[in-house]
């Protein structure tokens, strides 16, 4: 089993940070320098997220059960589930190099065996403080579950052998649950996707004229109010439309305007000046009706999405919100409603084909990447809103949110495939093409969302300085303007070791640290790029991959300081057949890039 990879290392102390360490008990020894205190804090922490997402509690509850201290008796956290009469006892290990070890083990053991024999008196003051709730919790608990949580590579066999030894020695308790509950890495990662997942929306919906199909799937047919849609949007607002392409787009659009003026004007009418709605649901029950609702069914469902509609039901929503005495109470939706995984192929073609009814652009399609999904739960943790799908925007730039054009032309500039400095120039949205080799180049599997945020801090940078040295007029400016994805993907390359990394990059050290480097490639960029204006413009020349493909190799020889390489000879002249570049070359140029440190 492997370690908690960095970065979700950096996701867990984020948390841990945010939403426990607040809530914890203080800690008794306060004078141990601060930098100590921390990282105490973080281990203790971690057993009240362990207990947290275990037993399902809140994360003030998870905290106040923590007694660990810098002296514990090896017992981290104690904690009594009065539903299903458990007594949850933890030991956690908050270091991702080492295996939780037997020394760790016999002294959680000890800490168990003082609590069977009721010797209480060398346990910490937080032990101390909840003695009474501790012992009651012994007496009337039916089951003991010990937990060690780990962010290592696995508990060893020593360890997994003394606690074992513990459980099944001769000491009278028959209350311990044989199996030691392993929370380790693999399900720390789950959990820290799961936090930020959108809640599941379950839901009893009353359908008129409802009939319905069950070959190849069941899929329920009818009409339904829409206040009843409105409810649903008022009560889980994105959460229903999880699986949909897009969310609300705002009230501008032809269509969501058009959607609020047959509302304002003729609601009754609506039915037949509206597509309708579609909503996938992993269980549909059918239930009966009543005579207060009269020719209406009930169904009862479970996990709904909504994958076509969202306009017409947040329009809708919208409407009611800025007019408090507006009367919708007539109008009706068709609706359908299929039994189907939202998460699965079928599911994710049907989103595909229903949604045509405001335009389509390829990057809504990039909702259907379960990827993305991923990288937003991620970015979350770091109180970043990561926009993939299509949805209204403010006025005012939010510096906390990244939207999926901006991650993809954050991303390019860290390839090491020049033709995305062209595709950027020429045809930025075509990179969002779920279907193409460029858009998984961009966005592979083991992307992390700390790459993601550092990457798009760096084109932040970017942008910023090119804007600044491209006010000017003439063609020096000129050539920063249209040149900027060529400044940006060359200045990367010296930073691809930071990007990578678990750490976040700190704006201020990159407007520090690369002033000076950006500044020296700028004076290069011109240099090179005055000599191939005599017959063209930047922006013509920036468009064009024959000419835009030279000049970058020229750009990197000199900026990397490479004329005098012995080995460019022989790598200029390597070529793969059917190769578009010079990858070889590329790739080498690439690697010699000298590294700027220091920037998180």
């Amino acid at each position: 089993m492997n370690s908690l990879r960095p970065h979700y290392q950096t996701l867990l102390e984020r948390t841990l940070s945010d939403n426990f360490i607040p809530h914890l008990p203080p800690l008794i020894d306060q004078t141990r320098p601060a930098e100590e205190q921390q990282r105490k804090n973080l281990s203790r922490a971690f057993s009240a997220f362990a207990l947290h997402r275990l037993c399902h509690i809140s994360q003030i509850d998870a905290a106040k059960a923590v007694i660990d201290d810098f002296d514990d008796n090896g017992i981290d956290a104690i904690y009594y589930m009065a539903g299903s009469e458990t007594l949850y006892i933890i030991q956690a290990k908050l270091k991702v190099s080492d295996q939780f070890r037997q020394e760790e083990a016999l002294a959680f053991c000890q800490g168990i065996r003082k609590i069977l024999n009721q010797d209480f008196s060398t346990f910490n003051q937080n032990f101390q403080n909840r003695l009474i709730e501790i012992e009651d919790a012994f007496v009337d608990c039916s089951h003991i579950q010990l937990v060690v949580a780990h962010t290592g590579p696995k508990i060893s066999e020593h360890a997994k052998t003394a606690i074992k030894d513990l459980i099944e020695e001769d000491h009278g308790e028959e209350r311990f649950i044989k199996n030691l509950i392993d929370y380790n890495a693999t399900e720390i990662v789950k959990d820290l996707q799961s936090v930020k997942a959108y809640e599941r929306v379950d839901a009893d919906l009353w359908i008129q004229k409802c009939s319905s199909v069950n070959d190849p799937r069941t899929t329920y047919f009818g009409l339904i109010q829409l206040n009843d849609l409105v409810k649903l949007h008022q009560k889980h607002d994105k959460a229903l439309y999880d699986k949909n392409i897009r969310t609300f787009l705002g009230h501008k659009t032809d269509v969501n305007k058009s959607i609020r003026q047959t509302l304002a004007n003729n609601p009754k009418e609506f039915l037949y000046l509206n597509n309708g709605v579609a909503l996938l649901c992993q269980k549909i029950e059918p239930k009966g009706s009543n005579r207060l609702n009269k020719g209406r069914k009930k169904l009862k469902i479970k996990g709904l999405s909504v994958i076509n509609g969202a306009q017409t039901i947040a329009s809708a929503a919208f409407f009611l919100h800025d007019n408090d005495d507006a009367d919708i109470s007539e109008a009706r939706v068709s609706i359908t409603l299929i039994k189907a995984s939202a998460d699965g192929d079928f599911g994710k073609s049907v989103t595909r084909a229903r949604n045509h009814q405001n335009p389509i652009f390829l990057s809504n399609f990039v909702a259907l990447d379960d990827g993305q999904e991923r990288l937003r739960r991620e970015l979350a943790h770091l109180h970043i809103h990561y926009a993939y799908k299509a949805e209204a925007v403010g006025c005012k730039a939010d510096p906390q949110t990244i939207g999926i054009e901006e991650a993809a032309q954050a991303l390019a500039l860290f390839q090491n495939d020049p033709r995305f400095v062209v595709w950027l120039k020429n045809e930025p949205g075509s990179l969002l093409d779920i279907g193409t080799d460029q858009y998984k180049e961009l966005f592979p599997s083991t992307i992390t969302a700390i790459q993601l945020a550092n990457a798009v801090r760096f084109l932040r940078y970017v942008q910023l300085r090119t804007m600044e040295e491209g006010r000017g007029v003439g063609p020096e400016h000129l050539s920063y303007r249209h040149g900027n994805h060529a400044i940006g993907w060359v200045l990367a390359k010296r930073i691809m070791k930071e990007q990578q990394g678990a750490k976040l990059l700190d704006d201020s050290k990159l407007r520090n640290l690369l002033g000076v480097p950006f500044d020296q490639l700028r004076q290069i960029h011109w240099t090179e790029t005055q000599k191939r204006l005599h017959l063209k413009g930047p922006l013509a020349l920036f468009r064009n991959q024959t000419e835009t493909i030279p000049l970058l190799e020229t750009i990197l020889i000199s900026y990397y300081r490479l004329e005098s390489d012995p080995a460019l000879g022989y790598k200029s002249s390597q070529h793969t057949v059917g190769s578009p570049y010079p990858k070889e070359l590329f790739d080498y140029l690439i690697s010699k890039a000298p590294q700027i440190g220091n920037l998180s």
